[in-house]
């Protein structure tokens, strides 16, 4: 039986180089050291957020989670669509976990950054005690409903899963290109919005973090949490990397992380079982997501073999974001949508892909 790593060793050639200057025009602004690249955040009265949201009305409302409510805001006499994140109500337990402590965090987080045409930007908050951050508007929705809602998005066709998973590959390897690095910790496909041109952008801070801090508690969403994630001390860039390759499976599967309706639950432990043994055409998304041509079908099978090995259970063993945002240019090229490039010579040096299925085969 063919091994995964010796299917990956057929994409080997001259090797992956690491550029000493941003590769992809989108990762440049992460780059620039000007102050001029970053932008001046406005303070919103209550009265301005009251009147802009219709008193936080359900008219108004976009969406609801555990950390919140998020409501269109109509600012600058309707001019300027925003998004308003109220925190939700908080708990009777350690006020370091409510939610007004998420948001806070994400205002702190944001209005550290330059703006980028890959993040769902900060563009002002609430002069108000209760932090209420007020971002872009994301008028199309999230990664997760194209996957998880085909009848209200019925052609989701395989470019462009790939072009929206590369753009949010390459928001989180600028991410992780600065210094120090930020570390998203919630990257899922509800954290990843599309734009007016339909353009994925990574959204909602709330956990992340900069730097590497020895008293972070581990966080996430169960299904793309790191499974090696259990202290401060095992945090690092590679762990935002497995919840990436989850999002892969995703998009290629059409199955979501957890789901009890299929056995084995866990998406990993079924999609890299599948990739391990070349069973991809069971992996493809049944809906009419998967590979449309042989050079697509070649481009898929790399992007599955990148996700496996993005959820190994060895870090030090997973790509880089850098790594992956290569890896799926060249799985682009080789389907023809954007020429060629390879990608995999650091991987392959790396050992086995298929460390994720045989370490975690319980």
């Amino acid at each position: 039986m063919p091994s995964l790593y010796l299917s990956l060793s057929l994409c080997i050639s001259n090797g992956f180089h690491q550029p000493s200057k941003p590769h992809h025009p989108l990762m440049a602004c992460f780059h620039c050291k000007r102050p001029s690249t970053r932008k001046r955040h406005r303070l919103f009265s209550r009265e301005e957020l009251n009147s802009a949201t219709s008193g936080f009305s359900a008219s108004t409302l976009l969406g609801r989670g555990s950390h919140g409510s998020v409501f269109l805001a109509k600012l600058d006499n309707g001019r300027l669509l925003a998004a308003a994140k109220l925190p939700a109500p908080p708990p009777l337990q350690d006020p370091s976990t409510s939610p007004s402590s998420f948001t806070a965090n994400e205002i702190a987080v944001l209005s550290s950054l330059p703006a980028s045409p890959l993040l769902v930007n900060l563009l002002g908050r609430a002069a108000t005690a209760d932090p209420i951050a007020i971002v872009e508007f994301m008028p199309n929705g999230s990664l997760d409903d194209l996957i998880h809602r085909p009848f209200h998005h019925p052609s989701f066709p395989f470019p462009l899963r790939l072009r929206l998973a590369l753009r949010a590959a390459t928001a989180v390897a600028s991410l992780h290109a600065l210094r120090p690095p930020v570390l998203h910790r919630d990257i899922k496909p509800s954290n990843i919005l599309l734009d007016a041109n339909g353009r994925a952008r990574l959204a909602d801070f709330g956990l992340a973090v900069r730097g590497l801090p020895s008293t972070a508690a581990p966080a996430g969403t169960i299904g793309y949490l790191d499974p090696v994630y259990l202290s401060p001390g095992d945090l690092s860039v590679k762990t935002d990397v497995y919840s990436f390759g989850v999002v892969q499976l995703e998009l290629l599967s059409g199955r979501r992380a957890i789901d009890v309706e299929y056995s084995p639950a866990s998406l990993v432990k079924w999609a890299v079982g599948l990739i391990e043994v070349e069973r991809f055409r069971e992996l493809w998304d049944p809906r009419g997501g998967g590979p449309g041509s042989v050079e697509e079908e070649a481009a898929a099978r790399d992007v599955a073999r990148l996700a496996a090995r993005s959820v190994g259970s060895a870090p030090e063993r997973r790509p880089t974001m850098e790594e992956v945002v290569a890896c799926l240019r060249s799985a682009g090229r080789k389907a023809g949508f954007w020429g060629e490039e390879k990608c995999w010579w650091k991987l392959a040096r790396r050992g086995k892909v298929a460390d994720a299925a045989a370490e975690r085969r319980l």
